[in-house]
């Protein structure tokens, strides 16, 4: 399993529709309590990837962090899905979440999943804990599985946000 350096990228905005949760990095690391992997496997085992594609959705699948509490010990949304142009019918249990546009690090990892994008938040975290790394915009931040064994991390930072 492999990491790249952070490379900054501008990105446009856009909205991803699937299932969702609320979690905490904290209840994560505890197996009785995390929903990540539960989340995970009911948007597989139900098809949603291929569900969301038949009702215009478009790209590779998405996980989309977002309406954060505070910072990276705080609750989060997760939302696993796909990008949407424009509007999208909603109806339970699928949610809507809007990624701003703005300036973003991306971080590429490469390797099995799930433990290629665990090692990648854990390059992410250690990244944002040095000095003279930017401040993390904690909007919404997001993981694009690109191919089986290969996702890009990417990071909302502070500083050139469109308005």
């Amino acid at each position: 399993m492999s990491h790249s350096v952070p490379q900054t990228r501008r990105a446009e905005r856009r909205r991803a529709v699937g299932l969702a949760t609320r979690t905490t990095n904290t209840d994560e690391a505890d197996p009785s309590k995390a929903r990540i992997g539960e989340l995970w496997g009911r948007f597989t085992s139900q098809n949603w990837a291929e569900r969301l594609g038949q009702g215009g959705a478009v790209g590779p699948t998405l996980a989309v962090y977002s309406a954060y509490e505070r910072d990276v010990s705080g609750s989060y949304q997760i939302l696993v899905g796909r990008e949407v142009p424009g509007s999208y019918p909603l109806a339970p249990p699928l949610q809507v979440v809007d990624i701003p546009p703005g300036q973003y690090l991306v971080v590429s990892c490469t390797g099995p999943l799930p433990g290629a994008v665990i090692d990648g938040w854990r390059a992410v975290w250690d990244f944002f804990e040095r000095a003279e790394a930017p401040r993390r915009a904690y909007t919404a931040d997001f993981e694009k599985y690109l191919e089986p064994e290969r996702i890009e991390i990417w990071i909302a930072v502070r500083g050139a946000e469109a308005p």
